[in-house]
């Protein structure tokens, strides 16, 4: 009787700390990314990049059934020879055709990958904030409602608006003229020799840095400070990728970084660039340029820069 006495009383303490200390939460993911301002943006990106996809996609497609039907309405006036050319020019189309298709909508494909890119950032930084949240009001454990499946839970114990209102409040719309804007203008990486022995990046990072300065409301970090950085992380002697850059851009707290790469064949120069958002950590606009002379890179850069600028002002 004694030892049944002591037995509930032990347990009766445990109970005591467990209720004090052991505090369990929820969220509901599945509405944190439906309400959370970061989630639509990387939606709208999603969908501004499937329709680029499928624009490319009906074109290669008309391209094949236009050869197609061309061929079938010549084939009885063809030689044997002119047959088998438009029957080579037909099935180089349809492979073409069929492969991209595969390539954008198929296992692992470009839209999955582009998916992939733009939710996991997002993914992280619910992650992050339901951590703050937790450690903030005392939870010791908290739970997905969305998979676990939440019967019942007594009021206090949802976290999800909380998690909402932090993701929103670290989330500012950038507004033109409403607050300045701070960008990095990483090395511009030369693809060949020509371009490297004429310091072709060097003149395509000029200009876009002219051009970023320009524009109201903006700041560019100096060369100086973000070579010290790229050096710091053995990035000078190699093309800059996306995350690399986004490292680079949150060392020197910035809001977006510019970077690409160039080449130079005799007197034409290819260049691409792409404009990634810190916040988001995420590509915003990519886009190429080409000047057929040196005479007409600056002219080319502003415009491609225009593009870059453009996605951040929608």
């Amino acid at each position: 009787m004694r030892w049944l006495l002591s037995f509930a009383i032990v347990v009766t303490g445990l109970q005591l700390v467990w209720a004090k200390e052991f505090k369990i939460g929820y969220v509901d993911t599945d509405r944190v990314i439906a309400r959370c301002e970061a989630a639509a943006e990387a939606k709208r990106l999603l969908t501004q990049e499937i329709g680029r996809l499928e624009a490319k996609v009906d074109s290669l497609r008309n391209d094949y059934e236009a050869a197609r039907q061309e061929y079938d309405s010549q084939q009885l006036t063809l030689s044997e020879e002119g047959r088998r050319s438009k029957q080579a020019d037909v099935e180089q189309k349809k492979r073409r055709y069929e492969a991209f298709l595969n390539e954008v909508y198929g296992n692992e494909g470009r839209i999955e990958q582009k998916n992939r890119e733009l939710i996991a950032p997002i993914v992280r930084r619910i992650d992050s904030a339901v951590a703050r949240i937790a450690a903030d009001e005392g939870f010791s454990l908290v739970v997905d409602a969305a998979k676990a499946g939440i019967l019942f839970a007594v009021q206090g114990l949802d976290l999800t608006d909380m998690v909402i209102d932090e993701l929103n409040r670290e989330y500012v719309p950038v507004a033109p003229g409403s607050q300045r804007r701070r960008f990095v203008v990483t090395p511009i990486w030369e693809t060949n020799d020509q371009a490297k022995q004429e310091r072709t990046g060097q003149q395509i990072r000029t200009f876009v840095s002219d051009f970023v300065q320009a524009a109201p409301n903006t700041e560019v970090i100096p060369p100086r400070r973000t070579d010290e950085v790229a050096l710091e992380r053995n990035l000078t002697d190699q093309q800059i990728a996306l995350e690399q850059a986004l490292d680079i851009g949150r060392s020197l707290d910035v809001d977006y970084v510019i970077y690409g790469s160039c080449s130079k064949r005799d007197r034409r120069i290819s260049f691409e660039l792409s404009l990634a958002d810190v916040r988001l950590s995420t590509v915003r606009q990519t886009q190429s340029g080409e000047a057929e002379r040196p005479e007409f890179l600056r002219e080319q850069v502003g415009a491609v820069m225009r593009v870059l600028l453009s996605a951040i002002q929608q």
